[in-house]
């Protein structure tokens, strides 16, 4: 058994600096991209009305059954939102992002009275797939300025199945 010499001290204390460092970076650039989309101050106070996410039928454009939080991979699902809920004069949008950020589904940008005829938000299956792909998908309504989103209204959690 032999004792820890210097420049091994050295090399292990160098190595936990390169990852404080690296780990201090990625929390910045995490808080900036918090500041940026959720803007401190700007919140309006505005909660979006997320009447439940349903089994989806593409043919007929209907949603069925019970709110649920969880479907397989070969049920489509879509979210239902209460338009009337927010206020007419800011401009909202609605989108489904998958576990990868991608955008799987929107309606929008317009103000609550041009959406009203777009209650149902179904997700969209990815093009050259039969089903939706497995994982965590989020449902969400945000204000927009400039066509930025600077506010999350209302958000909804969904997991979908491999099986």
């Amino acid at each position: 058994m032999g004792s820890i010499t210097d420049a091994q001290l050295r090399t292990l204390y160098r190595t936990l600096l390169v990852f404080a460092t690296v780990g201090v970076v990625i929390l910045a650039i995490g808080l900036v991209q918090f500041a940026y989309f959720e803007r401190p101050g700007e919140a309006s106070g505005v909660k979006a009305s997320i009447v439940g996410v349903y089994k989806y039928d593409p043919a007929t454009g209907q949603t069925t059954g019970p709110d649920r939080s969880e479907y397989a991979r070969n049920e489509q699902f879509a979210a239902v939102v209460e338009w009337s809920s927010i206020p007419s004069n800011i401009t909202v949008d609605a989108r489904w992002y998958d576990s990868f950020g991608s955008i799987e589904g929107e309606v929008g940008p317009g103000t609550p009275a041009d959406l009203a005829n777009h209650k149902t938000v179904p997700v969209q299956v990815p093009e050259g797939y039969h089903y939706v792909l497995p994982g965590r998908y989020t449902f969400v309504v945000e204000r927009l300025e400039d066509g930025v989103p600077v506010e999350v209204l209302g958000r909804r959690f969904l997991l979908v199945d491999r099986q």
